[in-house]
Order: C-alpha cells, then structure tokens, then sequence
C-alpha cells in the first residue's frame, strides 16, 4: 500500500562544483512539502580537480571513449564514496535512522549533457549507494525524458509549480545555477521552462583562471570594474540567446573566449561578464512577452550582490524576490526538488512535461534501485 507521505532525502551537486546540497523532506508529491534539514558539504578538492579535468577532456575526444574510459569509472566510484560518506555524516549530525527514510533522490553531477545525441551522464552509482545503505535510491532524472526526445532538463519545474503558483498570476521562477533556467508559471496549471545561457559557470571559470578563486565571492571583485561596450555588445550577439525554448545547454558549449583578451582589465572584463548574466534575464522577459507579475530567483548566483543588483535595475519596475520571501532557502531548492521528485517517481507521477523539456509526452523522472 502506498503511503501518504514519505520521508526523502534530496542531494544535489551542481555544475560549479562547489558542493553537495542535501536536504531532508516529507511530502506526498503533490503540494505538501516539510522541510526537516538542510545541509551543505563541500567537494573534495581533488575530487574537484579531476572531474574539472574530464569535463575539459570531453571538449577533445570522443565521448564513447569517455563514457568507456579507466577514468570515468574511477570518478564514478570515488564520487559514489564521497556521497556514502557524506550521507553517513548526515544520518548521525542529524540522528537519523535509515529504516525512517523511505527514499533518497540523488542526481548525481552532470559531466556530459548532449539531448541532441541522446547523451546525458551524471556521475554516481545507485546500485552501490542502494546496497550500502540498504535504502531505495531514485537517480538517473534525465534518462526517460531524453528517450522521448526530451532536452533531460530543467527537471525542478513541477517542483516549482508545487511552491510557487498562485491563481490568475504569471510567476517566473529563476535559479541562477552554473546554467540559468526558469519555470513560467501560469496560474496554477499551466507551466513552461528551458534553460536560457550560462549563469555562474562563465564567472566561476573566469575567477579560477584570472583570480584564482572559485567564484567572484559577493560579487566583490565585479563591483571594481567598470563596463566594456564593445566587449557587451560581441556578446549580445550570440546566436544562443535567440535559440528556440525548450532548450538545455552543456557546460562545455559556453567558452570565456573574448573576456580572456591579454589587453582587458580582469575587474572590467568581470563587470561585463556579470552584467551580461543578469541581462539574459531582460532578453528573456522580451522573448517571452508576457506580463510578469513576480520573479523568484533561487541559486548560488543569489549570493552574488553585483548580479542580483543589475538583475534588479534590468528589471525595474518588476517585483524581484527570492525564495526566502516562501521560507525556503535558494540555495537548496534544487535538493529539496529532486527528494520530492523521487517521492513522485515511487508514486508512478509524471515530472517531465513537453512543455518544460520538449518531450514527447509526459513521463516519470528517474530509475527506482531496490537494495539486494
């Protein structure tokens, strides 16, 4: 018999690399949805280093070489361990007992994602997090939706629409991730998402490589810099911000190209970056051409003061909130989504929409393992 509600533990790492969002829920898969704890863990250094490398390798070589590859498996498997042992920590900080954890939806960190050639490879494997912690896992979120000809992502949507809808309004829900994507809701029924170009990818990378630091903390460094015209204006030509929704984009299809020119001030070419970000946001109100009656970011992009501060003058006149205005934190609103999309893929409920990813038809997100 199915139950009501079940205890889920949600564990998101993003493309930033920064760390690993957990989260602690129970929820019915529906509309009711309890935090009970979130946490946060940061990523083994050298974890960190090595899959940086690979990511960067699939740039050059043959992706069924990778996906073969000595390498991989080995990130694979060091990765699956981390999770273990971070679960573990998790369990006794918190006194948690596995037999009260109906199920843990863990995502896993996307090193490849290539829709058009049916590709998307998340490291972690479920089978072994299933058997060491004799506990149900649901994982492998994109995998469905690819196979009905989906983009795979953005999968967090219908988690939004749980959340954030309201009657008779248009609300634009943004997490601001290393991708922005964001969820359209039209009143309480309808909803449209897509990924729309890099969010902190592109200003992490360019710290790392001009800072050496993994990301512009506060937006402190892009706050010492002034604009550069020409170098926006290259950028507002790109042919992706005009791409067609729903799309989902790979970290690897975004370069720094032209903000890595010797001759630039670092602080300046940041600013620009920076501003550039926030402005994928007024390109996609335009494209969009629907009134907005509020916007709600969510993301790591959040904590960044300078992004948020020219998100907000690009939007003027808009209502701009965060996640926090609901009491939920957005820093954790991609972990608490994928706890609650498990608890649907149990309960056989659909999270992938043509409307959010292109799919075929509406299907269930993720892969159940049964501990042996």
């Amino acid at each position: 018999m199915k139950k009501k509600e079940y205890c889920s533990l949600g564990i998101m790492s993003g493309t930033s690399l920064d760390g690993f969002d957990f989260s602690l829920i129970k929820t019915d898969g529906k509309f009711s949805i309890q935090t009970l704890v979130d946490e946060y863990y940061e990523f083994n250094s050298n974890l960190k280093k090595s899959i940086r490398k690979l990511i960067k390798q699939i740039e050059n070589f043959d992706i069924q070489l990778i996906k073969d590859s000595d390498e991989l498996a080995y990130l694979n498997l060091k990765y699956s361990e981390l999770v273990l042992k971070l679960i573990k920590d998790f369990r006794l900080k918190n006194k948690l007992q596995m037999k009260n954890l109906d199920v843990i939806g863990i995502h896993g960190n996307t090193i490849i994602h290539q829709p058009e050639k049916g590709i998307s490879i998340q490291l972690g494997i479920p089978s072994f997090l299933s058997k060491s912690l004799n506990t149900l896992i649901v994982a492998e979120f994109r995998e469905n939706d690819i196979k009905l000809k989906g983009q795979g992502a953005p999968l967090v949507p219908i988690f939004h629409q749980s959340q954030f809808s309201e009657k008779n309004k248009n609300i634009m829900v943004v997490n601001i991730g290393g991708i922005i994507n964001f969820t359209l809701l039209k009143g309480k029924t309808k909803l449209f998402a897509s990924d729309i170009g890099p969010g902190n990818k592109l200003i992490d990378e360019f710290c790392i490589k001009k800072f050496n630091k993994d990301f512009d903390d506060k937006g402190n460094f892009s706050k010492n810099g002034r604009l550069l015209e020409d170098l926006l204006k290259i950028w507002l030509k790109k042919p992706f911000l005009r791409y067609p929704f729903p799309i989902s984009f790979d970290n690897s299809f975004f370069k720094l190209d032209e903000f890595l020119k010797k001759n630039l001030n670092k602080f300046d070419a940041l600013r620009t970056l920076t501003y550039f970000t926030a402005y994928q946001l007024l390109n996609l109100k335009l494209r969009i051409n629907v009134k907005i009656d509020k916007w709600i970011f969510s993301g790591g992009g959040v904590k960044n003061k300078t992004l948020m501060s020219d998100i907000k003058q690009l939007l003027s006149g808009d209502v701009v909130e965060t996640t926090l205005n609901y009491k939920l934190n957005p820093f954790f609103i991609e972990s608490k989504a994928f706890g609650y999309i498990a608890v649907r893929t149990l309960k056989k409920l659909p999270s992938s929409f043509p409307s959010t990813t292109g799919c075929l038809r509406s299907s269930i997100s993720g892969n159940i393992y049964i501990p042996n």
